[in-house]
């Protein structure tokens, strides 16, 4: 019984140790010449609708979703080469895998499962591309009450 326990909170403590590195370097960054005959890197911009979604308070064992927005606001391609979470409740469902000119949008969409989960919550979405800036945190903010309403 004692090893059973011992097992069950080694993989608790474990379940929500996402320590995956982000890497940029991964990420080819493309260089024009400049007038001055230098190579000037461009990179787009994504820009996200918002960056914090506030779900308020929720009963644990609710599952929150949501979808943030952006537009490739140029000058170049944007690729999202990762999208990662800081636990293993988040999980990140849908993103665009390949390129977006300038002007397209996509979304990045997201579920956060409570279960297990109480208090106040902040789950981060770390976005990496070949963008300025190269990672983007996103975040789903939050209460959740544990079943006796605490």
């Amino acid at each position: 019984m004692r090893f059973a326990a011992v097992i069950g909170w080694i993989a608790f403590l474990v379940s929500c140790g996402n320590d995956r590195a982000v890497r940029t370097d991964m990420i080819v960054m493309p260089a024009t010449a400049s007038s001055e005959g230098e190579a000037t890197v461009v990179r787009p911009t994504l820009a996200f609708a918002d960056t914090a979604m506030m779900f308020g308070i929720v009963s644990e064992g609710h599952v929150v979703t949501h979808t943030f927005s952006f537009v490739n606001e140029g000058p170049g391609d944007a690729l999202i080469a990762d999208v990662s979470t800081s636990c293993g409740c988040t999980v990140p469902k849908t993103w665009p895998r390949s390129p977006l000119a300038p002007g397209e949008t996509g979304t990045v969409e997201v579920s956060f499962d409570t279960h297990d989960k109480t208090g106040e919550q902040d789950k981060v979405i770390t976005v990496v591309a070949n963008t300025d800036p190269g990672v983007i945190r996103l975040h789903l903010l939050g209460s959740v009450l544990s079943p006796d309403g605490r």
